[in-house]
């Protein structure tokens, strides 16, 4: 699934980025406005709404165009967004942002489905959560959906205290290397490391604050533009860090005491962890008929997060703490299932409840809330 996964992200953002205006923040004359989409429809124990971001915009040459700080007194609610109108510098007079820094602004987590940039001139953004999760981001399923195949990206979560076994505080990515056309899908599910390796393209950063300053490319890469392509000229360029430059320091005001972060080069990480360290606080149960969400594919990921989930269409339940598979039951399967009537694991019928077929117990579940999708 995963292989087929980035084409899939891209292609959906040829149809579902340039046609549905909605998704899209509207324009402000005198600012870039920026919306940060959450992931989730409802009040689940750790639900997909959370504190609301800083953001800060970079132009091609890394300097900053504007910021504004996130408050964990203002909260994204869950399958809501926030847009975020950010003025820019003393100074910089109005250049087009391509860089852009997302950073949890406060201990509550935050799954973003997607961002969105409009520029004064109504030039618009887009990036989804696919494409954060294809390269290691800590992730969930979305019931945020749009476009005429009811396309769901996953959210990627990011969080202050890094609490419940999340990894990750803030994104740094280019805008401009996530254009929504057939070519670039093609360029980028054909070699995901132009997508993943590349810092100052997308990188999820452990530390990162609202002062962190993020790469860029210097010379800026080239594009091929010919037909509307916009894929690489030159693919290895995209890797040689020798382009990859920051920011100079601005020059702090006389008696003026200013202190900036520049952050080091982690490495993203997918760290085969399987299943959730730290305090356990996902406590729900979500039970979601979408054939787009696979709780497979949950189990199955080292860096998905969140709480236990039943895919009525795969009728499988993911055990999210320990990243086990069982069946949901069925008339056919009657022990050690998962009942999605009382959200609960039936026992199984071997010795002391062993599943008969695996050996064994099935884990005792107790749920503060379930939650369904569909």
């Amino acid at each position: 699934m995963a292989g087929l996964a980035v084409l899939e992200i891209a292609a959906s953002l040829v149809g579902v980025g340039l046609m549905i205006p909605g998704l899209l923040p509207a324009k402000d004359a005198n600012a870039p406005v920026v919306r940060i989409q959450a992931g989730s429809p409802s009040d689940i124990t750790h639900d997909l709404g959370g504190d609301l971001p800083g953001v800060r915009l970079f132009d091609v040459w890394g300097r900053l165009v504007g910021e504004k700080k996130g408050s964990k007194k203002k909260e994204i609610k869950t399958s809501s967004f926030w847009d975020i109108t950010v003025p820019f510098a003393d100074g910089v007079g109005n250049p087009p942002s391509e860089y852009i820094s997302v950073v949890n602004g406060g201990d509550d987590a935050l799954c973003v489905a997607y961002v969105a940039l409009t520029q004064p001139d109504d030039t618009k953004k887009i990036f989804y959560g696919d494409f954060a999760k294809e390269c290691g981001a800590d992730w969930y399923h979305s019931w945020f959906k749009t476009g005429d195949d009811d396309y769901q990206p996953a959210c990627f979560w990011i969080d202050k205290n890094r609490s419940n076994g999340l990894h990750y505080q803030g994104i740094g990515l280019h805008f401009n290397d996530f254009a929504p056309t057939e070519e670039r899908a093609k360029q980028l599910n054909e070699n995901r490391d132009l997508m993943c390796k590349s810092q100052p393209r997308l990188h999820m950063y452990e530390e990162m604050d609202y002062e962190t300053y993020i790469p860029f490319f210097n010379p800026p890469l080239e594009l091929e533009t010919k037909d509307g392509a916009m894929t690489d000229k030159d693919p290895g360029a995209v890797f040689d860090e020798s382009r990859w430059a920051m920011p100079e320091k601005p020059k702090p005001q006389e008696d003026d005491e200013v202190e900036i972060h520049f952050p080091n080069r982690f490495v993203l990480r997918g760290d085969g962890n399987s299943g959730i360290s730290g305090s356990r606080n996902f406590t729900a149960v979500v039970i979601s008929t979408s054939p787009r969400h696979s709780a497979k594919e949950l189990c199955e990921s080292p860096t998905s997060r969140g709480d236990d989930f039943v895919s009525s269409t795969e009728n499988l339940f993911c055990d999210m703490e320990l990243k086990k598979l069982w069946p949901v039951c069925d008339t056919q399967t009657t022990s050690a299932c998962f009942d999605t009537t009382s959200s609960t694991m039936r026992p199984g019928k071997g010795l002391r409840g062993r599943d008969s077929r695996s050996g064994m117990v099935p884990p005792a579940k107790s749920y503060t809330k379930t939650v369904r999708w569909g």
